[in-house]
């Protein structure tokens, strides 16, 4: 088993041995309610991998998600793919740029299915699922004007900071995710109790929660099937960029319509970049709020 992020080489695994696809029929994307107005993204190739962090192991908990993807789950996951690509270019990018492996890409895909508005029942929003607490915790603002974990800019710059923190905690991205989705206090109580930080062994003795264990063969399976679409009867999905944007610091309790006015652009464009502003005006602050809007051409 490879466990160190230092490790360079990751083991590509064909698994088709695990069960059979062959009655499958491709799947063709219906058409998406887009959270972005007509031409606001911008069509790109898909980026180049350059996956060497996160080890791809070949288990039979890795096969059983494979397996529920690709079989009883599919027109689901098949969306979670479509979505994704609007977001994949965008948020690898800001992965790379705070030090954290551009495959966790993949972890929004298991968190949210890249849909920017999830909620959950245990009240964490956006494609990253921060709670407040954890958010705040990692400088997004929440309260009853602006909720950042909307913004997909600002929170997975949060997200890249809060996994690296836990990898260095840990020793292993596979831990790091583990007490993403289950906290980590209890990551801390079960290695002191089993004397490992070997995320398998942990499984295996019940030491951490159900749905934690199924959270990294969860991803790895997702990962295998997203960058192996047609192997597993999927269609190639078309990938997305965002327009270049810049920063414009904005006095408080200014609407968005005046935004647009004054920058030139259109407000639905200040609307799609700016989903975490929940009043359609910037949000009281004594310096102001840093607003984003797209850069006009010259």
């Amino acid at each position: 088993m490879i466990t160190s992020r230092h490790t360079v080489g990751i083991r590509f695994v064909t698994f088709l041995t695990a069960f059979s696809i062959a009655a499958v029929p491709t799947v063709s994307t219906a058409t998406l309610t887009s959270p972005f107005p007509a031409g606001f993204l911008k069509p790109t190739p898909p980026p180049r991998e350059r996956y060497k962090e996160i080890p791809i192991e070949t288990n039979a908990r890795v096969r059983k998600w494979l397996n529920y993807f690709v079989n009883e789950d599919r027109a689901r996951f098949d969306r979670f793919m479509a979505r994704g690509a609007r977001y994949r270019v965008t948020v690898q990018e800001i992965l790379l740029e705070n030090g954290a492996p551009p495959e966790l890409y993949y972890l929004g895909m298991i968190e949210s299915g890249y849909a920017s508005q999830a909620r959950s029942h245990a009240k964490a929003v956006g494609i990253w699922q921060f709670i407040a607490p954890t958010a705040r915790r990692y400088g997004l603002r929440v309260d009853k004007e602006v909720d950042e974990r909307l913004d997909v800019l600002r929170a997975t710059k949060a997200a890249a900071r809060y996994l690296n923190d836990l990898e260095r905690e840990f020793g292993s991205w596979y831990l790091a995710m583990a007490a993403y989705n289950c906290g980590e206090g209890r990551i801390r109580k079960a290695i002191r109790r089993h004397h490992t930080k070997d995320f398998w062994t942990l499984a295996r003795r019940g030491a951490i929660p159900k749905e934690t264990v199924d959270y990294v063969p969860k991803f790895q399976a997702a990962m295998e099937i997203a960058r192996n679409p047609e192997r597993y009867g999927f269609s190639e999905k078309k990938h997305f960029d965002f327009p270049e944007m810049k920063k414009v610091r904005i006095s408080r309790n200014t609407s968005l319509k005046d935004i647009a006015r004054r920058q030139r652009v259109p407000v639905a464009s200040i609307r799609a970049m700016n989903p975490h502003l929940l009043k359609a005006r910037s949000p009281s602050s004594r310096l102001g709020y840093e607003v984003s809007v797209p850069k006009l051409r010259r």
